[in-house]
């Protein structure tokens, strides 16, 4: 006597894309180019942001470079206003 068949659990369709795909092929190709899409656009924002980073880390060293020029003591007006 064979044993008794164990019922398959049932996947939801709303978060499983094979599940989706048998349901409605044409929804499973959509979500699957629109995750491809993301993944595509966070490659590009993760460059960009490090782009902007670098950009703010040069401007970040000038502004110390400028505030350590301008808080060299000294006579005020030694030489007019020219900070060379």
């Amino acid at each position: 006597k064979r044993a008794p068949k164990r019922a398959l659990r049932k996947k939801n369709a709303s978060k499983n894309i094979k599940a989706l795909e048998l349901l409605d092929p044409y929804a499973a190709a959509a979500r699957k180019a629109e995750t491809r899409a993301m993944e595509a656009r966070a490659g590009k924002k993760a460059s960009s942001a490090s782009a902007r980073r670098l950009a703010r880390k040069g401007f970040t060293e000038g502004k110390r470079n400028f505030f350590g020029k301008v808080s060299v003591q000294g006579d005020v007006c030694e030489n007019g206003f020219d900070l060379e």
